[in-house]
């Protein structure tokens, strides 16, 4: 399953209310009549995370491998390329 917070467009620490706004409008934007699959996804998006209880569970016990767009997503927006500390290399190189 794709992410589900990437799916509604919410932050991880978004609350019931915001979750669930976010759900409504989706819905309006892909009736199943209309779009059939990314109702589904939407659908299942709220499902996996709509309470709190729900939220912790997916955080704690949700393992499905990341989509190839989960990972891209996940490295365009904090990815930052930098040039490893010298005590990095040296503890990747096994010197102290």
């Amino acid at each position: 399953m794709i992410d589900p917070y990437r799916i509604l467009g919410v932050e991880m620490g978004a609350n019931d209310e915001t979750i669930r706004a976010k759900y409504l409008a989706a819905i309006r934007e892909s009736p199943p009549e209309r779009d059939r699959e990314r109702f589904e996804s939407v659908r299942a998006a709220y499902e996996a995370i709509s309470d709190h209880r729900r939220r912790l569970a997916h955080q704690l016990f949700d393992r499905s491998l990341p989509s190839v767009d989960d990972l891209l997503y996940a490295l365009s927006s904090d990815f930052a390329p930098a040039l490893p500390s010298e005590q990095r290399v040296l503890r990747v190189l096994g010197a102290k």
